[in-house]
């Protein structure tokens, strides 16, 4: 036979409202958001207008390529010295087009 796990009386009634106020918490941000939002201040400290951060490539561990809602595409990383170095995103160009 398996035992029965008996609660004090009156123990459910004293954790309905902390479960309610849990319920109502909003979720955590998700990890894509949160980098989104610090590039978007990193823009906004030091380049241009870019408006809202469109979309974002990690290229490595602190190297970004960023879309901005104004069209421009701008390069984001950290030097090794720790210092944050915003340039615009330039493509390769192929061997074929004339410069």
């Amino acid at each position: 036979m398996v035992p029965r796990l008996r609660l004090p009386r009156g123990f459910a009634a004293a954790l309905l409202p902390w479960w309610l106020v849990a319920c109502q918490t909003p979720p955590p941000p998700s990890h894509a958001e949160l980098v989104r939002s610090q590039l978007a201040e990193l823009m906004s400290a030091q380049q241009p207008p870019c408006g809202a951060v469109l979309e974002y490539t990690r290229h490595d561990r602190l190297d970004y390529r960023v879309d901005c809602a104004s069209g421009q595409v701008y390069r984001v990383r950290v030097r090794g010295d720790g210092r944050v170095e915003v340039t615009p995103y330039e493509l390769a160009r192929p061997a074929s087009l004339p410069r």
